[in-house]
Protein backbone atom coordinates (compact mmCIF):
# COMPACT_ATOMS: atom_id res chain seq x y z
CA UNK A 1 0.00 0.00 0.00
CA UNK A 2 1.36 3.44 -0.92
CA UNK A 3 1.99 6.19 1.63
CA UNK A 4 -0.66 8.36 -0.05
CA UNK A 5 -3.40 5.77 0.44
CA UNK A 6 -2.33 5.31 4.04
CA UNK A 7 -2.67 9.07 4.69
CA UNK A 8 -6.15 9.08 3.14
CA UNK A 9 -7.33 6.33 5.50
CA UNK A 10 -5.70 7.86 8.59
CA UNK A 11 -7.17 11.38 8.10
CA UNK A 12 -10.83 10.43 8.78
CA UNK A 13 -9.76 8.59 11.92
CA UNK A 14 -7.90 11.66 13.18
CA UNK A 15 -10.89 13.93 12.48
CA UNK A 16 -13.22 11.53 14.29
CA UNK A 17 -10.92 11.41 17.29
CA UNK A 18 -10.76 15.22 17.44
CA UNK A 19 -14.55 15.50 17.22
CA UNK A 20 -15.00 12.98 20.05
CA UNK A 21 -12.48 14.82 22.20
CA UNK A 22 -14.20 18.20 21.66
CA UNK A 23 -17.59 16.66 22.41
CA UNK A 24 -16.38 15.07 25.64
CA UNK A 25 -14.72 18.33 26.69
CA UNK A 26 -17.90 20.35 26.03
CA UNK A 27 -20.01 17.83 27.95
CA UNK A 28 -17.60 17.99 30.89
CA UNK A 29 -17.68 21.80 31.01
CA UNK A 30 -21.47 21.79 30.74
CA UNK A 31 -21.85 19.35 33.63
CA UNK A 32 -19.52 21.43 35.80
CA UNK A 33 -21.54 24.56 35.02
CA UNK A 34 -24.90 22.97 35.81
CA UNK A 35 -23.67 21.39 39.07
CA UNK A 36 -22.06 24.63 40.20
CA UNK A 37 -23.84 26.28 43.20
CA UNK A 38 -23.72 29.57 41.32
CA UNK A 39 -25.70 28.24 38.36
CA UNK A 40 -29.20 29.78 38.08
CA UNK A 41 -30.31 28.35 34.76
CA UNK A 42 -30.24 29.86 31.30
CA UNK A 43 -33.20 32.17 31.75
CA UNK A 44 -32.70 35.79 32.72
CA UNK A 45 -33.72 36.86 36.19
CA UNK A 46 -37.46 37.67 36.25
CA UNK A 47 -38.39 41.32 35.83
CA UNK A 48 -40.03 42.70 38.98
CA UNK A 49 -43.60 43.79 38.45
CA UNK A 50 -44.08 47.33 39.73
CA UNK A 51 -47.36 48.56 41.14
CA UNK A 52 -49.44 50.47 38.66
CA UNK A 53 -50.27 54.05 39.58
CA UNK A 54 -53.52 55.82 38.82
CA UNK A 55 -55.37 58.89 40.08
CA UNK A 56 -59.08 59.13 40.78
CA UNK A 57 -61.30 61.91 42.04
CA UNK A 58 -61.76 60.15 45.37
CA UNK A 59 -58.06 59.41 45.81
CA UNK A 60 -55.85 62.00 44.12
CA UNK A 61 -52.72 60.44 45.59
CA UNK A 62 -53.15 57.36 43.44
CA UNK A 63 -52.33 53.80 44.41
CA UNK A 64 -53.00 50.22 43.47
CA UNK A 65 -56.13 49.69 45.56
CA UNK A 66 -59.52 51.27 45.25
CA UNK A 67 -63.17 50.24 45.21
CA UNK A 68 -64.86 49.68 41.89
CA UNK A 69 -67.57 52.28 41.37
CA UNK A 70 -69.40 50.26 38.75
CA UNK A 71 -68.81 47.09 36.77
CA UNK A 72 -66.69 48.29 33.87
CA UNK A 73 -66.86 44.85 32.25
CA UNK A 74 -70.47 45.58 31.32
CA UNK A 75 -69.33 48.51 29.17
CA UNK A 76 -67.46 48.75 25.89
CA UNK A 77 -63.96 50.19 26.16
CA UNK A 78 -62.64 52.47 23.40
CA UNK A 79 -58.88 53.03 23.36
CA UNK A 80 -57.26 55.78 21.28
CA UNK A 81 -53.48 55.65 21.36
CA UNK A 82 -50.06 56.12 19.83
CA UNK A 83 -47.10 53.86 19.06
CA UNK A 84 -46.91 52.51 22.61
CA UNK A 85 -50.58 51.56 22.45
CA UNK A 86 -50.03 49.99 19.05
CA UNK A 87 -47.23 47.84 20.41
CA UNK A 88 -49.36 46.75 23.37
CA UNK A 89 -52.59 46.17 21.41
CA UNK A 90 -52.37 42.39 21.67
CA UNK A 91 -51.95 42.60 25.45
CA UNK A 92 -54.79 45.13 25.76
CA UNK A 93 -57.16 42.93 23.75
CA UNK A 94 -56.16 39.93 25.85
CA UNK A 95 -56.83 41.80 29.09
CA UNK A 96 -60.12 43.44 28.01
CA UNK A 97 -62.80 41.39 26.25
CA UNK A 98 -65.04 44.21 25.07
CA UNK A 99 -62.54 46.65 23.56
CA UNK A 100 -61.88 48.65 20.41
CA UNK A 101 -58.30 49.89 19.92
CA UNK A 102 -57.26 52.55 17.41
CA UNK A 103 -53.52 53.20 17.68
CA UNK A 104 -51.21 55.07 15.34
CA UNK A 105 -47.53 55.98 15.58
CA UNK A 106 -46.95 59.68 16.20
CA UNK A 107 -50.59 60.46 16.98
CA UNK A 108 -51.04 63.62 19.01
CA UNK A 109 -53.84 64.68 21.32
CA UNK A 110 -55.31 66.63 18.39
CA UNK A 111 -55.48 63.37 16.47
CA UNK A 112 -57.33 61.85 19.40
CA UNK A 113 -59.90 64.65 19.26
CA UNK A 114 -60.51 63.87 15.60
CA UNK A 115 -60.90 60.12 16.15
CA UNK A 116 -63.25 60.62 19.08
CA UNK A 117 -65.36 63.12 17.12
CA UNK A 118 -65.55 60.72 14.16
CA UNK A 119 -66.65 57.94 16.49
CA UNK A 120 -69.31 60.16 18.01
CA UNK A 121 -70.58 61.30 14.60
CA UNK A 122 -70.82 57.75 13.27
CA UNK A 123 -72.26 56.24 16.42
CA UNK A 124 -69.26 54.02 17.14
CA UNK A 125 -68.94 55.16 20.74
CA UNK A 126 -71.74 53.80 22.91
CA UNK A 127 -73.64 56.12 25.23
CA UNK A 128 -72.21 54.29 28.27
CA UNK A 129 -68.79 53.61 26.78
CA UNK A 130 -65.45 54.09 28.53
CA UNK A 131 -63.00 56.16 26.51
CA UNK A 132 -59.29 55.65 27.13
CA UNK A 133 -56.90 58.29 25.74
CA UNK A 134 -53.24 57.23 25.58
CA UNK A 135 -51.73 60.22 23.80
CA UNK A 136 -49.46 61.87 26.33
CA UNK A 137 -46.24 61.07 24.47
CA UNK A 138 -46.50 63.22 21.33
CA UNK A 139 -46.76 66.80 22.50
CA UNK A 140 -47.83 69.61 20.17
CA UNK A 141 -48.67 73.29 20.63
CA UNK A 142 -52.37 72.52 21.11
CA UNK A 143 -51.98 69.58 23.52
CA UNK A 144 -53.27 71.36 26.61
CA UNK A 145 -56.36 72.74 24.90
CA UNK A 146 -56.94 69.39 23.20
CA UNK A 147 -56.98 67.67 26.59
CA UNK A 148 -59.77 69.99 27.71
CA UNK A 149 -61.61 69.45 24.42
CA UNK A 150 -61.64 65.70 24.99
CA UNK A 151 -62.93 66.13 28.54
CA UNK A 152 -65.73 68.36 27.25
CA UNK A 153 -66.67 65.74 24.64
CA UNK A 154 -67.56 63.14 27.27
CA UNK A 155 -71.31 62.70 27.60
CA UNK A 156 -73.49 61.64 30.53
CA UNK A 157 -73.04 57.93 31.21
CA UNK A 158 -69.59 57.79 29.66
CA UNK A 159 -66.25 57.56 31.48
CA UNK A 160 -62.83 58.90 30.56
CA UNK A 161 -59.38 57.54 31.31
CA UNK A 162 -56.39 59.73 30.44
CA UNK A 163 -52.87 58.30 30.36
CA UNK A 164 -49.80 60.40 31.10
CA UNK A 165 -46.73 60.38 28.85
CA UNK A 166 -43.18 59.49 29.81
CA UNK A 167 -39.62 60.14 28.73
CA UNK A 168 -39.41 63.72 27.45
CA UNK A 169 -39.22 66.98 29.37
CA UNK A 170 -41.87 68.70 27.24
CA UNK A 171 -44.46 66.22 28.55
CA UNK A 172 -44.42 67.77 32.04
CA UNK A 173 -47.11 70.48 31.56
CA UNK A 174 -49.46 68.02 29.90
CA UNK A 175 -48.94 65.40 32.61
CA UNK A 176 -49.52 67.98 35.34
CA UNK A 177 -52.77 69.07 33.69
CA UNK A 178 -53.96 65.49 33.24
CA UNK A 179 -53.31 64.71 36.90
CA UNK A 180 -55.50 67.62 38.02
CA UNK A 181 -58.54 66.47 36.03
CA UNK A 182 -60.02 63.93 38.50
CA UNK A 183 -60.31 66.62 41.19
CA UNK A 184 -62.42 68.71 38.81
CA UNK A 185 -64.17 65.96 36.86
CA UNK A 186 -64.96 62.82 38.91
CA UNK A 187 -65.66 60.87 35.72
CA UNK A 188 -61.98 61.19 34.74
CA UNK A 189 -59.41 58.64 35.92
CA UNK A 190 -55.71 59.09 35.27
CA UNK A 191 -53.63 56.05 34.29
CA UNK A 192 -50.24 57.39 35.31
CA UNK A 193 -47.85 55.69 32.89
CA UNK A 194 -45.00 58.01 33.84
CA UNK A 195 -45.01 57.07 37.53
CA UNK A 196 -45.71 53.41 36.76
CA UNK A 197 -42.94 52.79 34.23
CA UNK A 198 -40.36 54.75 36.24
CA UNK A 199 -40.37 51.82 38.65
CA UNK A 200 -39.01 49.56 35.88
CA UNK A 201 -37.14 51.69 33.32
CA UNK A 202 -35.39 48.55 32.04
CA UNK A 203 -38.59 47.74 30.15
CA UNK A 204 -38.02 50.76 27.89
CA UNK A 205 -35.78 51.20 24.87
CA UNK A 206 -32.73 53.48 24.91
CA UNK A 207 -34.87 56.52 24.04
CA UNK A 208 -36.64 56.22 27.38
CA UNK A 209 -40.04 56.46 25.71
CA UNK A 210 -40.86 53.33 23.74
CA UNK A 211 -41.40 49.89 25.22
CA UNK A 212 -38.63 47.43 24.44
CA UNK A 213 -39.72 44.29 26.30
CA UNK A 214 -43.00 42.40 26.30
CA UNK A 215 -43.29 42.75 30.07
CA UNK A 216 -43.67 46.46 29.40
CA UNK A 217 -46.63 45.84 27.11
CA UNK A 218 -48.22 43.64 29.76
CA UNK A 219 -47.69 46.36 32.36
CA UNK A 220 -49.17 48.96 29.98
CA UNK A 221 -52.33 46.86 29.55
CA UNK A 222 -52.53 46.15 33.28
CA UNK A 223 -52.40 49.87 34.04
CA UNK A 224 -55.42 50.45 31.81
CA UNK A 225 -57.31 47.63 33.50
CA UNK A 226 -56.57 48.96 36.97
CA UNK A 227 -57.80 52.40 35.94
CA UNK A 228 -60.96 50.80 34.55
CA UNK A 229 -61.60 49.13 37.89
CA UNK A 230 -61.96 52.49 39.64
CA UNK A 231 -63.49 54.49 36.81
CA UNK A 232 -66.95 56.01 37.10
CA UNK A 233 -69.46 57.48 34.62
CA UNK A 234 -70.30 61.10 34.12
CA UNK A 235 -73.51 61.85 36.05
Amino acid sequence: MSRRKTRVKVLPAILTAVAVFVGVLALSVGLQLITSPDFHGFKKDPVPTPEVTFVTGSDSSGGKDGPAVFNWKDHHVFVIGDSLTKGATKEIEKAIDNVTVDALEGRTMAGGVKILQDWKDTGVVTRDGIIVICLGNNISGSTLSDVQTIVDMIETGQSLIMMTGNGLSNMAPSNELIRTLPNIYPFVTVADWELTIKQSPNLLSNDGVHIARNQGNVLYAELIVRALEVSQPKP
